[in-house]
């Protein structure tokens, strides 16, 4: 990102921001404790461009600024350690390449194909920024007192623009007038926060009040005056706005997020805004929020880490054998060698040293030195140990694969155009790992949009029909769904289907009698307030169409507006609300008006909402919540405690069927007390200090006075709305838990509504067969003993079951439902460690009534305490962020809730049911694929290096190369590069078809049974046992002819050996391949047939067409012509083959696995596996 303006020489202007930005201290928020912004004046601050760059790179820093990150050492340690290579092969001392140093070709390459990656993904953040800051806008000139045309990038914090309807908000600005399409101004403005929140319902914004009606044209922009604006500092929190505004002689204006649209959001339903500009560029909160999710690691990765070391060792171990070998050698054949020139000393002075004279030559240290010198000579030869293309192939095979996790139609979502999204590509292998899924519910599991179901007013339950949760609740107590339940269910299908209404699922006609008073008049006023209040008590705004004459509801909350639709159904329709006044039309068609005086908003803390309302010069409060707020909140001034009982077991009731309750009262208000309340309310909700205390949850003046307000309740009733079951899911849920899966829900519901969806979604048995441990109801200091006591006795239980049975897998599987309040005792650090064990004895886990921060406790504890697992969260809300950050992998589901969850997540998916597929099939295939892949690329890299050192026994530990260099630079790029990569994308052990219906298939993952230190070291092991085969069989098979070289009338030459030991290498390896290959496409065959092939073509060019090496000249021209060179190949090729078929062979039939079942099921077509 670009930087901050920074204060030149000509600069006089201190930073508007504080000292040590953005991280200060209590001293420096003293120093600069907020921001201040002249209205209509010259600023005393200097403020952040509005000019965005969130590129990383420009066209002159991409080349020092991309080598730098290419190289630093904790990030890219291999390219260091083949820099450092390179440095090496130029010292003469123990260069084998003639100073050459070749292994910067591969490095060079590796590097650049980094670079193409880089530099695409960056063009792309450059096209968006120009695009950005070149955008018009109209910003104010003072000179001619009207607003003219600019770019983005010109925007000034203090300067006024007017924002066009539909058009983006160039910065964070403050609304001082618009123009309304209605005649009377109100001050009202809606904007489209889809592009930060990806909320796509509209949000009503307002104008200051005292400016709204000041400003009619232009010009009045400069005719309000002076003034200032007093705003907290820059801060990412976009539905956060503390500040106040006044103009001089003016009286101070409170200014809240109300006030105040955002970079990126979009104006509608206005013809203009003008607005005062406070927050740009980098300042802005988009910008702020744009922070990156936490770099997460993939766990193959982190073992790679592990296994590189344990190759260095080895390569460490080889190269001092190698030079202790030559120290050895040296003293035992020093004398009779003396044509070898063994130090500075000339050879002639050597071969004239009698064996008296050894000793002292010996002790001047010639031959220790030698020996340190061979140990890097060694190193350098057998620097491939390490293999320089392996984060390169890696990256490229992880880019296919999740090209192909993109474009898999099986996980789009067709009706809202959703395809499936990759954010961390580094994690596809981690998907194929999984133990631990951690899932929100609402909107996660459930669709998030929300259908009145049924009510309970003044005692009495409407609503008739039972839910597939409800069905669910029959069936774990074992009992048969009543026929009176199931009629009123197929009456209420069809009674829908009749009278179709969005957000509206009721059917029950003596509701409608009760309206008109068939029950009374007491029963059908409970009705009137009970939906008056639905009508009234929420913050959905109407949109009204010009053309189609329709009002559109427009909801921040779906419960909001599936209350409203419900209000609306039976009679009590909600317009419109402007100028604090709100209307209702009445199934009569009478239109009512109410007079809003005051709204106290929901929020998670509360868990209720209030307005107050004038009518008929009454003063009512009407008010909606949880229960476990409300009911402490009512009146013991009357007597409720009946209708209190009533409600009570019918909230259970529905709760049981999986609905969402939420209990509906009223409150009359004393004339006289409301104004000495309201008086002191304002006085607070305006005070700055209070504002604070109240955003950063503490306890403040503005929650107290709302605790005053909201109490003394009457009772009308509660309401049911349920939230359906995403389609798949309990297929989904079933299918996870078998592959091995452990599964946790975690949701604000109550325990009753959790658990019957849990069984719904077929998370929970009937307790026949599942033994589920039920901790709810805690919070006290007195639980924290009988917690540990239950859990104890839990564990317990659970151990002497496993015992009696012989295996964990034999006893009744374990759930465990906590609510919020036990689990705050749960988490404990004395607790903790019961809580964390019996978990593991789990194979479900419920968690109600819990908040986003305790469900990032719970992923943090597994992920950080329980040793190999591998956590995944799943959600669709704000509240999940937290959640899906923690954990090891975290999905993100493109919902109602906007799009935080997706944002903050490192695959995005559109239901819950694509989980299914994306780790049964895309993260089975691509973890396998991954492991043959880093195993493959180590193992081939080992055959050829160690294939050299064999060679060393026969040549006094020398060290002598005998491979061309050319050979051994293209080796990683050409001859063995492709075939694996294509493996690595394509190769299927098992059909698709397979894996999803024998979940079971998954558990190797979750056991690293592809990827673990044992299947690291054997394919090490086979590379170096094959490299010896390789190493010495051509140094005896090309002398069977016996013929004499026809070149230089000699037998063959040590480069001949090397010749034919590399062809070896190449081809041994490049069958290895084949043999852990499954799926063979044509273009895959065609790969690995060129592979194989460009090795035969590029040495004959080495050694007889370019002559790179004078040595090497006309070698394998020689070979070609040799028999022995061909049925050397032969012979080795499948005798290294059959090592690998027959111990497959064995393994297949005597050691099977499911997988070898399942492909011999699907290749001969015998049927399904029982």
């Amino acid at each position: 990102m670009g930087g901050r303006n920074s204060k030149s020489k000509a600069d006089v202007l201190p930073s508007s921001l504080p000292p040590n930005w953005p991280n200060p201290s209590d001293e420096d928020l003293k120093e600069c404790p907020a921001r201040n912004i002249v209205v209509n004046g010259p600023q005393g601050y200097l403020y952040a461009s509005n000019f965005i760059r969130t590129s990383k790179y420009t066209v002159w820093n991409f080349l020092p600024k991309f080598l730098a990150q290419s190289f630093h050492p904790r990030k890219k340690m291999a390219n260091v350690y083949f820099f450092i290579i390179s440095c090496m092969q130029m010292i003469p001392l123990i260069t084998n390449t003639y100073g050459i140093p070749t292994v910067l070709m591969p490095l060079s390459f590796v590097i650049f194909v980094d670079a193409i990656f880089a530099g695409l993904e960056d063009l792309a953040r450059h096209k968006a920024d120009d695009l950005a800051n070149a955008s018009k806008t109209f910003i104010y000139n003072d000179a001619k007192g009207s607003f003219e045309a600019t770019t983005w990038s010109n925007i000034k914090v203090g300067t006024f623009i007017k924002v066009l309807n539909r058009e983006v908000i160039p910065a964070d600005v403050i609304i001082f007038a618009v123009k309304e399409k209605t005649a009377i101004a109100e001050g009202r403005a809606y904007v489209e926060t889809k592009s930060l929140d990806g909320e796509t319902n509209l949000k009503m914004r307002r104008a200051l009040k005292n400016t709204l009606n000041d400003i009619k044209v232009d010009s009045d922009v400069a005719k309000i005056g002076h003034g200032e604006v007093v705003m907290e500092h820059p801060n990412k929190l976009i539905d956060r706005f503390k500040g106040t505004f006044q103009l001089t002689g003016g009286e101070k204006e409170v200014v809240d997020p109300t006030n105040v649209l955002l970079r990126g959001c979009t104006l509608r339903n206005v013809d203009w805004a003008i607005c005062l500009v406070v927050n740009t560029g980098l300042d802005t909160k988009i910008m702020m929020s744009n922070s990156e999710s936490p770099v997460k690691t993939s766990s193959l990765e982190l073992r790679i880490n592990v296994e590189i070391k344990k190759v260095v060792l080895y390569l460490i171990a080889v190269c001092l054998f190698g030079a202790v070998g030559n120290f050895v050698w040296k003293n035992q054949e020093m004398l009779d060698a003396w044509y070898l020139k063994w130090s500075t000393t000339d050879a002639d002075e050597t071969a004239n040293l009698h064996e008296t004279d050894f000793k002292d030559y010996n002790a001047t240290g010639d031959f220790l030195l030698s020996a340190v010198v061979q140990f890097f000579y060694y190193f350098l030869l057998m620097a491939n140990f390490v293999p320089v293309s392996l984060y390169v192939s890696m990256s490229t095979v992880k880019y296919f694969q999740a090209t192909f996790i993109e474009n898999d139609v099986e996980i789009y979502h067709e009706e809202t155009n959703t395809p499936t999204k990759v954010r961390t590509m580094a994690l596809n292998e981690e998907l194929g790992q999984i133990s631990h899924v951690f899932s929100d519910k609402t909107g996660t599991l459930t669709c998030n949009i929300m259908d009145f179901r049924k009510c309970t007013v003044n005692g009495r339950s409407y609503g008739k029909g039972i839910t597939e949760i409800g069905k669910a609740a029959y069936n774990l107590q074992g009992d048969s769904i009543p026929e009176d339940v199931l009629a009123g269910e197929a009456m209420s299908r069809e009674h829908a289907e009749m009278h179709k209404q969005p957000h509206v699922n009721f059917y029950d006609q003596s509701i409608r009698f009760d309206l008109v008073g068939a029950n009374g008049d007491e029963q059908a006023q409970a009705l009137e307030d009970f939906f008056t209040v639905l009508a009234l008590c929420h913050s959905v705004i109407p949109e009204h169409d010009e053309e189609t004459k329709e009002v559109h509801l427009s909801a921040s909350s779906p419960d909001d507006e599936a209350l409203v639709c419900g209000a609306k159904f039976f009679g009590f329709e909600f317009m419109d609300r402007k100028q604090g006044i709100a209307t209702l039309r009445l199934s009569n068609g009478e239109l009512r008006t109410y007079q809003i005086l005051e709204m106290i908003e929901f929020n998670s803390t509360r868990k209720r909402m209030s307005v107050v309302v004038k009518v008929d010069d009454r003063l009512e409060l009407f008010s909606k919540g949880a229960d476990t707020v409300m009911i402490p909140r009512l009146s013991e001034r009357i007597n409720q405690e009946k209708l209190l009982d009533d409600t009570c077991k019918h909230m259970t009731a529905y709760a049981k069927e999986g609905l969402r309750t939420l209990m509906i009262c009223k409150r009359t208000l004393d004339p006289a007390w409301w104004e000495d309340w309201h008086e002191r309310f304002h006085h607070v909700s305006t005070d700055l200090k209070e504002i604070e205390k109240r955003l950063n949850g503490e306890p403040n003046s503005i929650d107290l006075l709302a605790e005053d307000l909201e109490t003394d309740f009457r009772l009308l009733g509660a309401s049911a709305i349920e939230d359906k079951l995403q389609e798949g899911v309990p297929e989904c849920i079933a299918d996870l838990a078998n592959a091995g899966i452990k599964i946790w829900v975690l949701t604000g519901d109550k325990v009753e509504t959790a658990i019957n969806i849990a069984v719904a979604c077929r998370l929970l048995h009937p307790e026949e067969y599942m033994e589920q441990v039920v901790i709810a109801g805690g919070g006290d200091t007195n639980t924290k003993k009988k917690l540990v006591e239950k859990l104890i006795d839990s564990i317990r239980q659970f151990e002497e079951d496993v015992k009696q049975a012989g295996s964990a897998d034999l006893v009744k599987p374990r759930a465990l439902i906590i609510d919020g309040p036990s689990l705050i005792v749960a988490m404990l650090p004395e607790v903790q460690p019961y809580l964390l064990r019996f978990t593991q004895c789990c194979k479900a886990v419920v968690g109600c009534r819990v908040s986003p921060d305790q469900k990032r406790q719970m992923v943090h504890m597994v992920k950080e305490k329980v040793l190999g697992v591998k956590t995944l969260a799943i959600g669709d809300g704000a509240n999940d962020v937290a959640m899906i950050q923690a954990a090891h992998v975290g999905i993100g589901i493109s919902g109602q809730e906007g799009m935080q969850a997706v944002n903050a997540s490192d695959y995005a998916i559109a239901q819950f049911r694509f989980l299914r597929r994306l780790l049964l099939l895309h993260g089975r295939w691509n973890y396998r694929r991954m492991s043959k892949l880093v195993c493959y690329v180590f193992y081939k890299n080992i055959v050829m290096a160690i294939t050299q050192f064999w060679y060393a026994f026969q040549t006094g530990f020398s060290g002598q190369k005998f491979y061309f260099e050319g050979g051994i630079q293209l080796f990683n790029i050409a001859y063995t590069c492709f075939p694996i990569m294509l493996l690595g994308v394509f190769d299927q052990d098992v059909e698709e078809k397979m894996l999803l219906k024998y979940p079971q298939l998954y558990n190797n993952g979750i056991r690293d049974a592809f990827f673990n230190s044992k299947v690291f070291f054997n394919w090490i092991l086979a590379g170096t046992i094959e490299s010896l085969v390789i190493s010495i069989f051509p140094l005896y098979a090309l002398q069977l002819t016996g013929e004499p070289n026809d070149r230089q009338d000699l037998l063959p030459s040590l480069w001949h050996y090397g010749a034919t030991s590399f062809t070896l290498v190449v081809i041994v390896t490049n069958v290895k391949l084949l043999l852990n290959q499954y799926t063979f496409p044509w273009f895959c065959t065609l790969c690995w047939i060129l592979s194989v092939g460009s090795w035969f073509g590029s040495a004959y060019g080495m050694t007889n067409v370019i002559q790179i090496d004078f040595d090497g000249y006309g070698v394998y021209e020689d070979l070609m012509r040799n028999p022995s060179y061909w049925l050397c190949l032969l012979v080795v090729t499948v005798l290294l083959a059959m090592r690998d078929f027959f111990y497959k062979g064995y393994q297949r039939a005597f050691h099977p696995q499911l997988h070898h079942v399942l492909q011999e099921i699907e290749k001969f077509g015998l049927g399904d596996l029982n």
